[in-house]
């Protein structure tokens, strides 16, 4: 029968390797460029390395937090719009916390899981574990407008502008009707443009 200092060590040598607490845990900066309307994380990679975390996660959290869309580009991560280098270490630094440092022990010795529908963080050096609740970002609604482009309503002129057009309203929206000067008016008014709370049209027989 083996000793109980064999099995210890036998036990031991299957456990994942976990840092000292003498090693300093530390993401490298992230090496931001712009291209255009895009922005480069250019060393995706290799944060992803130091993280233990795959590229295409840690890319759609920026991606999410951050509004715009992400795509992977290895070792590259770029995302759709000009977002500043300092927001990108910030969202880092927020990854970081809630999906790779355990809130026990502190240690970024961590691995994601599934359970069902919820994600756990579990901690290889002390064992403990935690939901990882993923933030979900609701898109505002767009207002409807009272009108749309190419259909033809019946307006009554209240004003006319600078420019000569009527000016007409429908449930609180201005419409700009080319072809009707007179106050007072009512015409029949082709939608052809909506441009936020402003529309414009022409006058049909």
């Amino acid at each position: 029968m083996e000793g109980y200092d064999t099995l210890l060590e036998r036990a031991r040598a299957k456990l994942p390797p976990v840092r000292e607490l003498t090693e300093r845990f530390q993401v490298p900066e992230p090496d931001v460029m712009t291209d255009g309307k895009n922005t480069v994380l250019r060393n995706l990679q290799e944060i992803a390395g130091v993280l233990r975390r795959e590229p295409a996660h840690i890319i759609g959290y920026l991606a999410r937090e951050l509004g715009c869309p992400g795509v992977l580009d290895l070792p590259r991560g770029i995302l759709k719009s000009r977002i500043p280098r300092e927001s990108i270490a910030s969202r880092l630094g927020e990854y970081t916390e809630k999906y790779v440092i355990c809130s026990e022990c502190k240690r970024p010795d961590t691995h994601l899981t599934r359970d069902g529908k919820l994600m756990m963080l579990v901690c290889e050096a002390c064992g403990a574990q935690r939901p990882v609740t993923v933030r979900r970002v609701v898109a505002p609604e767009k207002p409807k407008t009272p009108v749309v482009v190419g259909e033809v309503y019946r307006l009554t002129i209240e004003d006319v502008g600078r420019r000569g057009d009527g000016v007409a309203k429908k449930e609180g929206f201005v419409i700009f009707v080319t072809g009707a000067n007179q106050r007072g008016a009512s015409v029949n008014a082709k939608i052809t443009k909506v441009l936020g709370n402003n529309a414009y049209a022409v006058v049909q027989p």
